[in-house]
């Protein structure tokens, strides 16, 4: 993906994202922001990925500039603060606050610029309110509240940035703080929770960088956590492997060597499960192809793929497979043109019977044309015998036209026909008188 320089997308947050800022303006969609980008030079975005990671980047640079815009804003408030004029700056920390919710600072600014709104002598109000919250963070630091007392003193550093009697007592609340996080920090361990032992080592830490007890403690403790969380994992694991929930089983062993790389016991069961999973979906696969559902034996194996130890058999399946495909398919057709074949061959002998029905009673008197004999078909052959037949079912009932014409149709598809040659010289005899 192509690099987009931070002044650019600078430009089209103000631009486009930005309703706070321009107020009235109408937040695009990611649609209506492609086609501005045709503007800029940068629609050369030709994937969905791509277009999605651009996005990705526009929000994190779009959170990066409200937070510096918002940063601004409350400074500006900050500063009517001090000014005493509490209306205004309780005005731009609502607006902050509509903008983005979590914004600390700008909350506690309101709640003072509320307290003091109205006030008569707004400098002298300010500075009572701040005795009054100092007094109170004094008083939870003596009663041993060192985490409330420590915010509580924090506002009023901000509040009153020359305030050096706040910024002192902050300093040594914060050292107490240090100590405060770390006691909470063993307390959790002792109850072998890990996690909130660690979330309060890490608050220590920020607090007093570089200490080696800290650092040792977290190490420890985050190491028993990644056994606890392998451990974990793997009982998942061996609880379905027992239920022979594979692919569950596979998937959550490999997060377990995510979590320990060196847990051999894992990495064994992850080969076996591995196996057993390649095994399947062949045998699967295989089935299917007895049963000549080939697109289905054929998907089978590329479902094996992932957890193949060599995709060289798998790829060797396929292939026959494919071959086969298109050996069949090959033989149908061949069976296709011989059908249409004999269908042509049907329809055309029915062509030529039809012809001699039409033709009706054939003379056999007449002169002698020596013809050089014509082969025979079989099928003529069978169709001469089977009027022959219905030519002698007339004759036996005493019809002797219709039988005479039977027989003659008998002779014109199979002049070799011996019996409907006989059967004509007889009828002729018996028409004649004779017997």
């Amino acid at each position: 993906m192509k690099k987009v320089d931070s002044v650019v997308l600078s430009v089209l947050f103000l631009a486009v994202f930005s309703p706070d800022v321009f107020p009235g303006r109408v937040v695009k969609s990611e649609a209506s922001l492609f086609l501005g980008l045709q503007k800029v030079g940068l629609a050369s975005l030709n994937d969905s990925q791509e277009k999605k990671e651009f996005l990705n980047i526009v929000s994190l640079e779009k959170q990066r500039l409200q937070y510096k815009m918002l940063r601004n804003v409350y400074e500006n408030a900050f500063e009517f603060y001090q000014q005493g004029n509490f209306e205004e700056a309780r005005s731009l920390c609502e607006r902050i606050l509509s903008i983005d919710p979590t914004f600390e600072d700008a909350a506690m600014l309101m709640d003072a610029a509320t307290q003091l709104k109205g006030k008569a002598r707004p400098f002298l109000s300010r500075k009572i309110l701040m005795e009054d919250r100092f007094k109170k963070a004094l008083s939870l630091y003596k009663e041993g509240r060192v985490l409330e007392a420590y915010d509580r003193m924090e506002e009023v550093v901000k509040l009153s940035p020359n305030n050096i009697k706040a910024k002192y007592w902050l300093g040594r609340i914060e050292a107490d703080l240090k100590d405060y996080y770390f006691e909470k920090g063993q307390e959790y361990y002792k109850k072998h929770k890990l996690q909130k032992a660690l979330d309060n080592y890490y608050n220590a830490l920020v607090l007093k960088r570089n200490d080696s007890r800290i650092m040792a403690e977290i190490a420890k403790t985050e190491e028993e956590l990644r056994d606890k969380k392998a451990n974990d994992a793997l009982k998942r694991a061996l609880e379905y492997y027992a239920a022979q929930k594979l692919l569950s089983a596979h998937a959550t062993l490999k997060k377990v060597l995510e979590i320990k790389p060196s847990d051999a016991k894992a990495a064994k069961l992850l080969e076996e499960v591995r196996a057993e999973i390649e095994k399947s979906y062949i045998a699967a696969g295989r089935k299917f192809y007895k049963q000549r559902k080939y697109l289905l034996a054929i998907k089978m194996w590329n479902k094996a793929r992932p957890y193949a130890s060599s995709v060289f058999y798998i790829k060797k399946l396929i292939r026959r497979t494919k071959e086969q495909m298109k050996r069949e398919a090959e033989e149908k057709k061949r069976r296709a043109q011989e059908e249409a074949r004999r269908k042509r061959e049907e329809e055309e002998r029915k062509r030529k019977e039809a012809e001699a029905r039409k033709k009706g009673q054939v003379e056999t008197s007449g002169p002698i044309v020596t013809e050089k004999p014509k082969k025979i078909s079989q099928a003529n052959r069978m169709a001469s015998q089977k009027h022959y037949l219905e030519g002698l079912k007339y004759f036996q009932s005493g019809n002797y036209e219709k039988a005479k014409n039977e027989w003659q149709i008998a002779k014109q598809l199979d002049p070799e026909n011996a019996d409907a040659q006989m059967g004509l010289k007889r009828i002729e005899k018996i028409l004649s008188g004779g017997r």
